[in-house]
C-alpha cells in the first residue's frame, strides 16, 4: 500500500477587505483554492500507475464547513479536479471518497460518500473498500448534477414546470435514499393487504426481495405515499416508513410494511393537517427514484 498527497484545496490568504473589522477586530483569514503542484501531482500518478487500484480521498476542508462558509460551486475545489482528472488518465480503476460536509456535482465510476465520518472514518472506510463490511448507507439528500439545478430535493410540489433544462435532465445525479452495496437486491411482489383503510386505520403491505448476488445485503426498503388528487398543493411523494432487512445471498424473503393512515396527511391553506379521503399511491423500493419504486393503490375512507 503506497501513498501520495496529490492536491492541496486551499491557501488562507487575508481578507481583501483588510484586516480588521469595524469595531476593531480582527478578521480571519479567507480561503482561496490552492493551484496544482506539478510535482506532487506526478508523485500522484507514478503511485496510481504502480497499483492495482487507486483510493483518492478528496473533499472540503474546515474552511469550506459550516455557516458563512458556502461555495459558489459544487464543484472540489483548490487542485482536486486536476489530481482526479489526471488519475484517471492512467487507466487504473479509481475510488473516490468525499469527506465533506455538502455534496459534490461529481460521476465517478466508484464514490464512497463518508461526509464527516468522525474520529474512526478512516477505519470505516478502509473497511468498506477492502469488502470487510457490506456497504448500507442511503443519501439523506438528493446530489444535483450541477449547482444551477439546486434547489434539488425529492419530495418536489406536484405539476412544477418542465421536466429538463435545455442542457441538462432536471433529475439529480444521484436522488435520495439511494444507494450501492456488494451485490443485488430485487423486489418484486407489491401489495396492499387491504385496499381500502379507514382514515385512523393503518396501510399494511407486503413486498418481496430476492438477493441475486453472492454476499450478504442490508437492504433498507423505503416506502413513499403519494397522494393522487389533493384539496392542497402537495407533494408527489413523502417517506413514510421504512425497514432494514438483511437478506441472505440467493435469499428471498416477505417483507411486512405497515404506514399509519394518520401519515398520510397534508397542511390546508388554513393551517390544518388533516388526511383527506381519496386515493393514494403507495411506493416501496431502494430508493425514490421512479424507475427505483413499486406502486400499489389504496384507499383512504372517512
Amino acid at each position: 500500500m503506497t501513498y501520495a498527497r496529490g492536491a492541496d484545496i486551499e491557501a488562507l490568504v487575508p481578507d481583501p477587505a483588510g484586516e480588521h473589522w469595524h469595531d476593531g477586530g480582527e478578521r480571519p483569514l479567507i480561503f482561496s483554492p490552492a493551484p496544482v503542484d506539478p510535482e506532487m501531482l506526478a508523485g500522484a500518478v507514478r503511485a496510481a500507475e504502480a497499483a492495482d487500484y487507486a483510493v483518492v480521498v478528496v473533499g472540503d476542508t474546515i474552511a469550506l464547513t459550516g455557516k458563512t462558509r458556502s461555495t459558489a460551486t459544487l464543484d472540489l475545489q483548490g487542485a482536486q479536479i486536476a489530481l482526479l482528472d489526471a488519475l484517471v488518465a492512467t487507466e487504473t480503476p479509481v475510488i473516490v471518497v468525499l469527506v465533506q460536509g455538502k455534496p459534490s456535482a461529481l460521476k465517478a465510476a466508484a464514490i464512497i460518500e463518508a461526509f464527516n465520518p468522525g474520529m474512526r472514518g478512516g477505519q470505516a472506510v478502509a473497511e468498506l473498500v477492502l469488502g470487510l463490511i457490506e456497504p448500507s448507507g442511503r443519501l439523506p439528500i438528493s446530489v444535483p448534477r450541477h449547482v444551477g439545478q439546486q434547489p434539488v430535493f425529492y419530495n418536489q410540489v406536484r405539476g412544477q414546470h418542465g421536466d429538463r433544462y435545455a442542457d441538462l435532465p432536471q433529475d439529480p445525479q444521484f436522488v435520495f435514499g439511494e444507494g450501492l452495496s456488494y451485490t443485488s437486491v430485487e423486489y418484486t411482489d407489491l401489495h396492499v393487504l387491504d385496499e381500502v383503510v379507514a382514515h385512523d386505520g393503518v396501510v399494511r403491505a407486503e413486498v418481496t426481495l430476492t438477493n441475486t448476488g453472492t454476499r450478504p445485503s442490508l437492504e433498507t426498503v423505503q416506502v413513499y405515499v403519494s397522494d393522487l388528487v389533493t384539496g392542497a398543493t402537495w407533494a408527489d411523494k413523502e417517506l413514510k416508513a421504512w425497514r432494514q432487512v438483511q437478506v441472505a445471498a440467493g435469499e428471498t424473503v416477505t417483507v411486512t410494511l405497515e404506514v399509519p393512515a394518520a401519515s398520510c396527511s397534508l397542511v390546508t391553506s388554513d393551517g390544518r393537517r388533516i388526511v383527506e379521503p381519496g386515493q393514494f399511491d403507495l411506493l416501496v423500493g431502494r430508493s425514490s427514484r421512479a424507475t427505483d419504486l413499486l406502486r400499489a393503490g389504496f384507499t383512504i375512507t372517512g
